[in-house]
């Protein structure tokens, strides 16, 4: 399953490590102790951080981490790919959570050799991808097997309300769309094996192009391929085009069912394609639009 760290930088933006706002804390071995200085570097990672109840020890973040809003007031460290070693120690962190494919990045293996504390967490584009990770940060923090429970079945429950309603349109799966946009220079749709394909199929529909894995750049020829029914974007990627009537300007893209009848869809980028806490949440609204008859 291909991620979108590179997509995710360019449509966050870059931003230089904040200063420290308190003094170093001692050092403490996984799971021995309820304090930490937490660096998470994964936007999906932080969200969850914050749901488990561990925000007020985070001293660091990505870019990426924007949700929930509390995390604004959270140094930025810049994206997991462009990392400045110097300024992340100067936080003494503890324990640095960062998503699996990004584990051999060098800033991490410099913050490995220099005794920090480095979790790779594995990401999935599922429903439980959020259930499956917080099994991961309790063998390293302190949380409750109880609360790690309920914590999976709450998931379970917006799994099983996304089935039912998903149930009602059985057989029906419209031809979705999925592109990437910053800017009419940079237009990329996406195939298979990508998240995008994956929150488009668990939301009941079918991901328009089959003919190609992972993201290609927008042509004319793919338009016609895929035909469309729906256009899926992140939010912040129509507005890169200045809106739907933006969109109109880009080659072939009138053309297709999903501009004629006026089904373009846009959504946060994180929320959709974080595979977080909220991703059933995430998919229901997807499915809602996708179908008429789903409520949100």
């Amino acid at each position: 399953m291909k991620f979108l760290p590179i997509l995710f930088l360019l449509f966050a933006g870059l931003s230089a490590c904040s200063p420290a706002a308190e003094s170093a804390a001692a050092d403490s071995e996984p799971g021995t102790s309820d304090t930490h200085r937490i660096v998470s570097l994964s936007g999906t990672l932080t969200e969850l951080l914050y749901d488990l109840d561990f925000g007020d020890q985070l001293v660091g973040v990505d870019v990426t981490s924007t949700y929930p809003s509390a995390v604004n007031d959270v140094p930025k460290l810049g994206h997991v790919s462009q990392l400045n070693v110097e300024g992340l120690l100067a936080l003494h962190p503890t324990l640095v959570f960062v998503a699996e494919e990004a584990k051999d990045k060098p800033a991490l293996k410099t913050l490995a050799d220099a005794g920090v504390t480095v979790v790779p967490v594995t990401m999935y584009p599922t429903l439980d991808n959020a259930a499956r990770a917080a099994t991961v940060l309790a063998r390293h923090l302190s949380i409750d097997e109880q609360k790690i429970a309920e914590y999976t079945a709450g998931i379970e429950k917006d799994k099983r309300e996304l089935e039912e309603k998903l149930a009602a349109n059985e057989g029906e799966r419209p031809r979705v769309l999925f592109i990437y946009a910053r800017g009419a220079r940079q237009l990329m749709v996406a195939g298979t094996d990508t998240e995008a394909a994956a929150i488009i199929e668990l939301a009941g529909g079918e991901n328009a192009i089959q003919s190609f894995s992972d993201f290609k750049p927008l042509t004319p020829e793919a338009l016609v391929e895929a035909a469309p029914e729906f256009i899926l974007m992140f939010t912040s990627g129509l507005a890169s085009l200045d809106g739907k009537a933006g969109l109109a300007n880009i080659p072939g893209i009138s053309q297709t069912p999903a501009f004629q009848h006026d089904q373009i869809i846009a959504m946060d980028g994180h929320y959709l394609l974080g595979f977080g806490p909220r991703a059933a949440q995430a998919a229901g609204e997807l499915a809602g639009k996708l179908h008429n008859r789903i409520s949100k």
